[in-house]
């Protein structure tokens, strides 16, 4: 009856429900650990959970980047720096991921770039980012110093948010 129930619910609906599944199993147990954003009363930092999928919203930025050289430090990777320019860069290429549903490459000058689709918020993405070897390995790159991050809503595509993180030599 399960498998029959999940069938008729569209893969991104689904993906998204596992996420959010994910997020919460997971966040009894990172409430000590302030590399989550935690603000010590053991909830996510608002700036890694408030939803990007409605028209609007806004990405904390600087709260995302944080918690990214938060997980660098555990690796032994040097912090990144805010790039705006490298910001610019990743909302154009989110805008052409959601335009598309199609995942960008790497631009030239461009060290690092991920892409995701489909997490309503930062904090997804970045398990997403950090449970994925290839993902997790561009998060750590030593060879990058400088970031840019950036999300897309667009509520006629396939996934709805989209998201891309750029780093630069």
């Amino acid at each position: 009856m399960a498998a029959l129930l999940m069938r008729k619910i569209p893969a991104p609906v689904r993906r998204i429900a596992l996420a959010a599944l994910v997020v919460a199993g997971l966040a009894p147990a990172l409430a000590g650990c302030d590399m989550f954003g935690t603000s010590g009363g053991g909830e996510l930092s608002p700036g890694l959970t408030a939803s990007m999928s409605s028209p609007g919203a806004s990405l904390d930025r600087a709260t995302a980047l944080d918690l990214i050289n938060q997980y660098r430090g555990t690796v032994g990777a040097s912090a990144l720096t805010d790039d705006p320019s490298l910001d610019a860069q990743a909302q154009s290429l989110a805008a052409t991921y959601a335009k598309n549903d199609k995942a960008p490459t790497a631009p030239s000058g461009i060290v690092g770039l991920r892409a995701s689709a489909g997490y309503a918020n930062f904090a997804e993405t970045f398990s997403g980012w950090r449970n994925s070897p290839a993902d997790a390995a561009v998060l750590a790159s030593a060879q990058g110093t400088r970031a840019g991050i950036a999300t897309v809503y667009d509520p006629n595509s396939t996934y709805g948010v989209y998201w891309i993180l750029v780093l630069g030599a």
